[in-house]
């Protein structure tokens, strides 16, 4: 059983790190738009920044499955890679249709890869969250921002320009 922990953990540490690098990918892609001046006005350029992330986070979870599909192939547990993404697929999802099974020494590592999978999808809901949220955020400042910043500085101007008869 110990063998068996140990691989599961060996395996979530190496989807952690391939998520890392899918995020490094997310904050450098974020990053380059800020640079190039990108304030989030555009609702269609606000989609496609959320659509670059979701496929991001798409292809980190796809290269998860994938790195458990080549350890269930490894264990011997299936006799092919599309067999073994299929498996691990299903594994990750939670989805567990059971059509196949791993034999008795192996057969921990399907939960250990449910739990895994379910942990880096919410990874990927907060981090999806957070930068609709910040695209929202955004959005509204640049919609509402100016028109308050023009009601602002009539109101301040008006105030001014009263204080000014008076005094």
């Amino acid at each position: 059983m110990f063998l068996i922990l140990a691989t599961g953990a060996a395996l979530l540490l190496a989807s952690l790190l391939s998520y890392a690098v899918a995020m490094a990918l997310v904050l450098h892609v974020t990053a380059a738009l800020v640079r190039r001046g990108y304030r989030g006005r555009s609702f269609w350029r606000n989609v496609a920044v959320m659509m670059i992330v979701t496929l991001i986070m798409a292809a980190a979870h796809l290269t998860q499955i994938a790195l458990w599909a080549l350890a269930f192939l490894l264990c011997g547990q299936v006799s092919d890679f599309e067999t073994a993404f299929y498996f691990s697929a299903e594994n990750y999802t939670a989805l567990g249709y059971g059509d196949i099974v791993l034999s008795n020494r192996w057969r921990l590592l399907g939960p250990l890869e449910a739990m895994n999978g379910l942990l880096f999808f919410g990874l990927s809901t907060a981090v999806l969250f957070a930068v609709m949220t910040r695209l929202v955020v955004n959005h509204l400042r640049a919609e509402v921002g100016h028109r308050t910043e023009a009601v602002s500085k009539g109101v301040e101007n008006s105030f001014s320009g009263n204080q000014s008869h008076a005094g």
